[in-house]
């Protein structure tokens, strides 16, 4: 396994890492395979890959308590980062939150604690003092943030002293690279680490059928998988560091094996040609919000449903809405083309609703979304 210092102190962290997100259920507790996730978070753990990342929220809590139950007796050679939910965002809640994940870990430390999401509607500042006082009472030895913008990065660093931020952990893969324009330079240059969650795009690792050719004729001139060339490439970049989840063996191999090679300068830039990934600028009524047949996705299809937030998401769309001052501040939508048109529609609302009807609450139904389109 290859190492990387955390941030700007003397840590090193493995460059592949285990994300938990799904071990133990998704937003619900599924305990039917416990002890094959154990199993497999302990195969990690022995193969390098000591950084494990989990959250409160995984299987409401049950992540937590598994990733527990892998590192105990073992847990000074594990490097366990969790994360706390928006709802939690208020200075009591974020003690009582690390609290309640100490007692799920089994441990009197968290290594790096995170906040999951920005909540626009509770101060950041008292976030972050609550995140420093733990830190001070030996709780949690260093702090990160997920899903932050640049422009909430430049906020969160203002206000950080004797705590410092040393990582953000958000979407990098090889269809998502939205991170590079502004994001990751400004990591690099001062020393934040990037931890990149579905590096693999779960398991679609590159868009588009003649990307996807490309990648696979590399991979075989490698003698390795798509998945192993994607993951390399990510970690080739200067302070990034990935997470991808494994739930079968011979994918945690491949994870763990994924840096045993190194790709060669002209194969990095023809993967970076490859991996187009430009948002493109949509009109939004060119766009259909049907939440998906299963039902599994709870989301709204209006405006005025989005408002009212009858599902108390946090952050509301709304309060979303507050946040956007400029393009920057907005993770793309992703979009597929329409099997069906319906009306106006040419595309299918797939990931970021929230963002979506943000957007709409802010700009109206006039000013073109900035979105992937999935092919």
């Amino acid at each position: 396994m290859k190492y990387k210092k955390l941030g700007n102190v003397d840590v090193q962290v493995s460059v592949v890492g285990q994300g938990c997100m799904g071990l133990g259920g998704y937003f619900s507790k599924d305990c039917s395979q416990d002890q094959l996730t154990i199993n497999l978070l302990q195969k990690g753990i022995e193969m390098g890959m000591t950084f494990i990342d989990t959250a409160e929220v995984y299987g409401e809590g049950h992540a937590e308590t598994l990733v527990g139950k892998a590192c105990h007796g073992i847990r000074d050679r594990v490097f366990i980062a969790t994360k706390f939910s928006p709802e939690h965002s208020k200075g009591p809640a974020v003690i009582k939150a690390a609290e309640r994940s100490l007692k799920r870990l089994g441990t009197d430390y968290i290594d790096l604690y995170q906040i999951h999401w920005p909540n626009p509607a509770v101060a950041l500042e008292e976030t972050l003092e609550a995140m420093g006082r733990l830190v001070q009472q030996g709780k949690v030895r260093y702090l990160g943030l997920c899903n932050f913008s640049l422009r909430d990065l430049k906020k969160a660093l203002s206000f950080m002293n004797s705590s410092p931020i040393l990582s953000n952990q958000v979407e990098y893969n090889l269809f998502d690279r939205t991170i590079e324009k502004q994001l990751l330079p400004f990591c690099q240059q001062n020393g934040i680490t990037v931890v990149a969650y579905s590096p693999l795009d779960q398991g679609k690792i590159i868009n588009g059928a003649t990307a996807r050719a490309g990648v696979q004729k590399i991979a075989d001139q490698y003698g390795k998988t798509t998945g192993q060339i994607a993951l390399n490439w990510l970690v080739s970049q200067r302070n990034v560091i990935v997470i991808p989840k494994a739930s079968k063996l011979n994918h945690l191999i491949e994870n763990a094996t994924s840096v045993h090679f190194d790709l060669t300068e002209e194969d990095k830039n023809l993967i970076a040609d490859l991996a187009v990934s430009n948002p493109q600028w949509i009109n939004p009524r060119e766009v259909s919000t049907i939440v998906n047949a299963s039902g599994g996705y709870k989301g709204y299809q209006t405006v005025e449903e989005a408002i009212k937030n009858a599902l108390h998401l946090m952050p509301s769309p709304a309060d979303l809405a507050k946040d956007l001052e400029e393009p920057e501040t907005l993770k793309p939508v992703r979009l597929k083309p329409s099997i069906q048109f319906k009306g106006d529609s040419k595309y299918d609302l797939i990931e970021g609703r929230n963002r979506f009807w943000a957007w709409i609450i802010k700009h109206g139904w006039d000013k073109p979304v900035p979105a992937l389109i999935r092919e």
